[in-house]
């Protein structure tokens, strides 16, 4: 073993402590995270060399150290090196000499006369070691200082004639260029960790910031980070993840760029790549055009510190280089604070570039950092405004639009109209039509344009008034709407528009007709917009159209072909709009209700689930409101009884008032007269009803031309109740005939099923069983098709009164066994069976379960992995599933997890 008089003979005392330290394990790293399959693949005894090859901050020294523990409890000596820029080839062959002996290797001691007579000290090293009894480990550590050719060239006689007892790992940046492991690498003796191997994945980065994380919030975090560990580790330091600390993190890791990442760069490269980090992605001929040089591609390559970090990430092109977002973000930071004209200089002339290149979003992005929001208008105008929609760019377009000025905004009333998309969908309705009647006011009522096109300011109106629609502050019959609807169905049969816009059209017009449930006119459009583009060209738009055919489906009782459309929709939004609220708000939503619907989300799930943290958030549509609140409201009312629901359903009425949704608050006008009706407090019930102003007769409830066949089905299916809870049974009657001549003839199965269970009820409260029975056999001569459960659970001990009479008294008839099915889910609903209802807990596990192990689990949530298996039995029961696969695709199914 190495004593201090070995050191003390080649260095002077105050060296000695430096000489120590080169030698030695260093310290564990506090809050190293466990690696287990990185160190799995260091200890591979088929590969003789291990290289780490990554930029700082990797986390190779704290990998190697806790590499190093593992050896030492399997008693391999392992000898640690950390290099220097001044080793020498005597340096190398002394500390790996003294390294060695550290270590317990029997190698003669720097200084002794073996030592200093050895014609080649590395052989002398190397025979010392093959006569070791035990196998033995080097690392060498922070190898890209190595810059002595003399050293490098006893490092490859090392590697290369090193006794098969040694195993060699390597950390380094980059490799020596003339370092030798070509050879051993094609031999298969070589294995290589890189950057990619390094990085986090999402499942480590949540373990390794020890909390649960919500998935939109993981994936930020993801977005943000990309798994680089010392910004990972820095962010954690800098408090746990949390969003109000994450101005910390940046400085803390600028700081530790500027002074370890780049504390080789020269001025020169450190100002070049201030300016390139300021680009979306490192395009070498783009760089050049922008920056005025010719050597950009030349200079990324001479920057090894920066191999790693330039590469695609996610949310970037495949195939695409660019900077790790962090860095982006620290040279813009850097660039504006110390350069702030040549930040807006190089976006400007990058937002030019792009112009020319008709990469219009990434131009657009700049003109906004270059503060010309002159350019920027004539850019967003040039590109189409509010058409951009199609093209996938729902969150680049609310960014830039954000950037506009007022002025510039009164001046073209197209960028009006792109700045109203952006107010409504934040909720912020009112101030959006505000800024509509201005834009209406500037452009004379949008028939004159300031760049002579009126047909575009026309398809701008139509698709603001069809947003104003679609989240329900303009009625379907609405005068406004109707002249901007019959402006598109013209201009949509021009052949001179180009396809994007005729498919935009085609697509307003779809969501207009599946609203008055036209639906063969749905399928027109949607064949002509599948002819005009492909899935592929404008996936937003494709996921938009699956939802609309799910909801027609699910409104014509093609249960099946509405959940593929939906889950194909959610997919497509997960993979191609993971920035876009709207469409994973709309599909969760829709997907939900059809699995409440058909009662395989039961209330009893359902209750775990806070829907109603859902109800307020932006991106909602009345597609989505009216389902959500419909569950919402049974939801709390099976758990906390009638009043808190009513006091939940005043909550989201005022919510609606607040924001303007008109067609929202008649929907939920009529769903409270429907709640107070059918618990027999009608006196409240028809104050309710005149004091939201429904309407007065029959056929207002039945308009089909004023009515969005949800509100209409709402409204009809409340004074259906209101009917039968006055006991006005042969008005009721009448109307219910009025009302399925309606849903028959707009193939509403979904509303003719509600209206049968209600009618059902309405005759059992009238003494009359057979005909309650006649209503029941053919809700369920529906129900063999479309098994829509809920609306005869929802009647609760009507429903089970005459399905026993009909049992009794049909013994062999055709629905036995459907009816004997919804017996059971009556049952369980009456029972508010608590054990299928999640906890809280319960349900954190859930969410853990995809990404997870039960070990990971345990960790992440500090319990015993005994305690989540006995979760995970309680999980598996409640969905009636027996293993993890079948529980996360279940959970998927009722958007207990998103798809």
């Amino acid at each position: 073993m190495t004593s201090s008089n070995s050191l003390s003979s080649i260095a002077a005392p105050a060296q000695e402590w430096n000489l120590r330290l080169r030698v030695s394990v260093p310290d564990p790293v506090p809050g190293y995270f466990d690696r287990p399959d990185l160190i799995k693949q260091l200890m591979a005894t088929d590969h003789h060399i291990a290289v780490l090859k990554a930029p700082g901050g990797f986390g190779k020294t704290a990998l190697l150290v806790a590499y190093c523990r593992q050896l030492s409890e399997r008693g391999i000596p392992t000898a640690w090196l950390r290099i220097d820029a001044a080793d020498t080839r005597s340096t190398i062959e002394t500390y790996l000499a003294l390294a060695f002996r550290h270590v317990g290797v029997d190698v003669p001691e720097p200084g002794s006369d073996a030592w200093s007579v050895a014609g080649n000290r590395v052989e002398l090293l190397l025979c010392a070691i093959a006569a070791h009894p035990e196998p033995c480990t080097l690392i060498l550590d922070n190898l890209e200082r190595l810059a002595d050719p003399g050293s490098v060239e006893a490092l490859n006689t090392l590697l290369r004639d090193a006794p098969p007892n040694l195993h060699v790992t390597i950390a380094c940046r980059e490799l020596p260029s003339s370092l030798d492991v070509v050879e051993p690498l094609l031999e298969g003796r070589v294995v290589m960790l890189t950057a990619t191997d390094l990085r986090f994945s999402p499942q480590e980065t949540a373990a390794f910031l020890g909390r649960h994380l919500a998935l939109q919030e993981l994936t930020a975090i993801e977005r943000q980070f990309v798994g680089w560990p010392i910004a990972l580790a820095l962010h954690r330091k800098a408090g746990h993840g949390r969003t109000s600390d994450q101005v910390d993190t940046s400085n803390l890791l600028g700081n530790w760029i500027e002074s370890r990442l780049w504390q080789h760069l020269s001025t020169d490269q450190r100002d070049f790549l201030l300016d390139a980090g300021l680009m979306d992605r490192l395009d070498p001929v783009l760089l050049d055009e922008v920056l005025d040089r010719n050597d950009s591609q030349y200079r990324l390559q001479a920057m090894p510190e920066l191999h790693g970090l330039i590469q695609s990430f996610p949310g970037s092109d495949p195939g695409t280089d660019v900077l790790h977002p962090m860095l982006r973000q620290h040279c813009a930071v850097r660039r504006i604070r110390e350069t702030p004209e040549r930040f807006q200089s190089i976006h400007h002339r990058a937002a030019l570039a792009l112009e020319r290149r008709g990469e219009t979003v990434a131009s657009m992005r700049h003109a906004a950092e270059a503060s010309d929001p002159e350019l920027l208008g004539r850019l967003i105008e040039d590109a189409g405004c509010l058409q951009l929609w199609a093209r996938q760019v729902h969150h680049s377009f609310e960014e830039v639009i954000s950037y506009l000025t007022y002025d510039v905004i009164k001046r073209w009333p197209r960028l009006a109209l792109a700045h109203c998309y952006v107010l409504i969908h934040a909720d912020r309705i009112p101030e959006a039509h505000r800024l509509y009647e201005l834009a209406a006011a500037s452009s004379d009522g949008f028939t004159c344009n300031s760049t002579g096109d009126v047909r575009e300011l026309r398809i701008d109106q139509f698709l603001i008034e069809l947003t104003f629609f679609a989240v329900g502050y303009r009625p379907l019959n609405a005068a406004e709407f109707q002249s901007a609807v019959a402006s598109a169905f013209t201009i949509a049969q021009d052949d001179d528009l180009d396809p994007v816009t005729r498919a935009m059209l085609n697509f307003g017009l779809c969501l207009y007709e599946n609203r008055r449930a036209r639906f063969d006119a749905v399928f027109e459009r949607v064949e002509q917009i599948r002819q005009l583009v492909s899935d592929g060209q404008l996936p937003y738009l494709s996921l938009y159209v699956d939802l609309q055919l799910g909801a027609m489906a699910m409104a014509q009782g093609h249960v099946q072909e509405a959940e593929t459309c939906y889950v194909s929709a959610l997919r497509s939004a997960h993979v191609h709009c993971p920035d876009d609220p709207m469409s994973g708000v709309l599909g969760d939503a829709l997907l939900r209700e059809l699995q409440f619907e058909r009662n395989q989300l039961t209330l009893a799930m359902a209750a775990g689930m806070r829907l109603r943290d859902n109800f307020t958030r932006p991106g909602n549509t009345f597609a989505s409101h009216a389902p959500e609140c419909a569950i919402i409201l049974e939801i709390t009312q099976y758990s906390a009884g009638d009043d808190v629901a009513l006091a939940v359903l005043t909550e989201m009425t005022e919510y609606a008032r607040v924001t303007k949704r008109q067609t929202l608050i008649r929907y939920l006008a009529a769903l409270r007269v429907a709640t107070l009706a059918s618990v027999g407090r009608v006196a409240e019930a028809e104050r309710a009803w005149r004091a939201m102003a429904l309407p007065s007769n029959d056929e207002g409830c039945l308009d089909m031309q004023a009515l969005d066949w949800r509100e209409m089905e709402m409204i009809a299916c409340a004074r259906l109740r209101l009917y039968s809870a006055c006991e006005a049974f042969e008005a009721g009657r009448e109307f219910a005939g009025q009302l399925l001549r309606v849903a028959k003839a707009h193939r509403l199965v979904r509303t003719a099923m509600r209206v049968y269970a209600i009618l059902m009820a309405l005759e059992w409260r009238a003494g009359d069983m057979d005909a309650a029975c006649a209503h029941l056999e053919t809700f369920l001569r529906h129900y063999t098709t479309a098994d829509y459960a809920r609306p005869i659970v929802r009647e609760g001990d009507a429903s089970r009164e005459v399905l026993e009479h009909l049992l009794n008294s049909q013994p062999d008839g055709p629905y036995q066994s459907a009816a004997g099915d919804l017996l059971e889910m009556i049952a369980s609903d009456k029972e508010k069976d608590a054990g299928t209802r999640f906890t809280d807990r319960e349900i954190v596990v859930l969410k853990l379960l995809p990404d997870l192990r039960d070990k990971q689990i345990a960790a992440e949530l500090s319990m015993s992995r005994e305690g989540v298996r006995y979760h995970l039995r309680r999980i598996f029961a409640k969905l009636g599933v027996r293993d993890r696969r079948e529980a996360v695709q279940r959970a998927r199914s009722i958007c207990l997890l998103p798809q």
